[in-house]
């Protein structure tokens, strides 16, 4: 059996996204596009944590998702164009507002 070719240029509906996940994937779906508008705001990870009722490892799983590349250059195509910033100035309660 051969192995099956890279598919990352497949585009699967929203309307299909929202049947193919599971109630509990669709609240992380949504708990992270909360925590990447916050972190956009300059919220502190404990802060953004609390309002989002995360850990605070979420927080900086999200942060670190955006840092790598792929996300930020998805999200900068979008609206958000130059509001990102991370580079993790806001540890732990500290914030750069």
């Amino acid at each position: 059996m051969s192995k099956p070719k890279d598919s990352s240029n497949i585009k699967v509906p929203d309307n299909v996204i929202l049947e193919i996940l599971t109630s509990s994937e669709l609240r992380m779906l949504k708990n992270r596009w909360k925590i990447i508008n916050l972190l956009q705001e300059g919220l502190s990870i404990r802060s953004i944590a609390k309002e989002v009722s995360v850990g605070t490892d979420t927080v900086v799983r999200v942060a670190r998702m955006i840092e790598k590349g792929n996300l930020r250059k998805l999200l900068e195509k979008q609206e958000f164009k130059n509001r990102i910033k991370t580079n993790t100035p806001w540890i732990f309660g500290k914030s750069n507002s």
